[in-house]
């Protein structure tokens, strides 16, 4: 059957619950509402072997001032990782096999993309998807990123004695304060933090809008918390996290205070809510910042690849340069 357009929401949905590579950014109503805030067109591929359903990938569309975008996901939405996502028994093919599916893909994906014919294609792949070959054979440049992922297999005693002593130390001052962990489905606190970050970069604030993040909560309250992190009197910490197959310290994290480690404190007890969740992977997301990584790394996780596929032609060259140096800067 080759490549065709999905428009089955049971369909979808069934597919990324068991694919290895699925995410709650995958979902079919997580997708339709980065479709509704951001004015790209959906196109939910999926692609068979024969007549079975191998990979999904989820592209969007847009078209400005004559130039052609296609994003997996696009700008503005907060989502790290979309791209493929393969089939439940992909990991446990032999390697053979998974060479002919990963084959079957990257010749479907490039047919189709070179009848769309855009002018700027970027796909943001998930972590541990890492055999990229058969996209590079078909001349997409591959772009590495990484994360970190820490092993929620283990003990709670044994994550604890692995922090730097140092990380130890501020969290235990933190329980001597008494600090409040408050659950939330209200964006506002978290949309202002965000905003005002950005604002002390000069960037403008990578997320649509406030009611983007609202409506996405009010369809995923299970699995789209805010954490908000309390002292006697005011918010000193915020986290929101996705809480589907894996626990992903998502948006947030925005340092309030150097004389009270809140990010510390705060991500210490959201390992604690991920743990008694049964979740056995805990994510921090993002490792490709210096700074970033010095606290991240105080929780010993493990560095985690990641790639991106772009192809652009001399129009798109000069769109990207625009949107980094023109349109993401304030």
């Amino acid at each position: 059957m080759g490549l065709v357009l999905i428009q089955d929401q049971t369909r979808w949905d069934q597919f990324i619950d068991k694919s290895p590579h699925g995410l709650l950014f995958h979902k079919w109503n997580f997708l339709k509402t980065i479709e509704l805030h951001s004015g790209y067109e959906l196109l939910p591929y999926g692609i068979y072997k024969g007549e079975s359903l191998i990979c999904v990938i989820p592209l969007f569309y847009k078209k400005i001032r004559g130039l052609k975008f296609l994003f997996s996901p696009p700008p503005q939405t907060g989502v790290p990782f979309l791209g493929f996502a393969m089939c439940r028994d992909y990991t446990t093919l032999k390697q053979n096999k998974k060479e002919n599916f990963l084959n079957i893909v990257a010749d479907e994906f490039h047919r189709q993309i070179s009848k769309i014919s855009p002018h700027y294609t970027h796909i943001s792949l998930v972590p541990n998807l890492l055999d990229i070959r058969a996209f590079t054979w078909n001349q997409y440049s591959v772009t590495p990123s990484y994360t970190y992922i820490l092993d929620l297999t283990e003990t709670l005693d044994n994550i604890w004695n692995n922090f730097q002593h140092e990380l130890r130390r501020e969290i235990k001052l933190g329980e001597k304060l008494y600090l409040r962990l408050v659950n939330s489905n209200d964006v506002s606190p978290l949309y202002h933090f965000l905003k005002e970050r950005y604002k002390e970069q000069n960037l403008h604030l990578p997320i649509i809008s406030k009611s983007y993040l609202e409506d996405l909560i009010r369809l995923y309250p299970e699995h789209i918390v805010i954490h908000y992190l309390y002292d006697d009197r005011e918010i000193i910490g915020v986290n929101m996290t996705h809480e589907y197959k894996i626990f992903i310290g998502w948006l947030g994290a925005v340092r309030f205070s150097n004389a009270i480690r809140s990010n510390e404190y705060l991500t210490w007890k959201l390992i604690q809510r991920a743990k008694e969740k049964g979740f056995k992977a805990f994510e921090l997301h993002g490792a490709n910042r210096k700074n970033l990584c010095q606290f991240k790394t105080k929780f010993n996780p493990s560095l985690e690849l990641t790639f991106a596929i772009n192809q652009k032609n001399k129009l798109g060259q000069l769109a990207e340069w625009a949107y980094f140096n023109l349109i993401k800067r304030r």
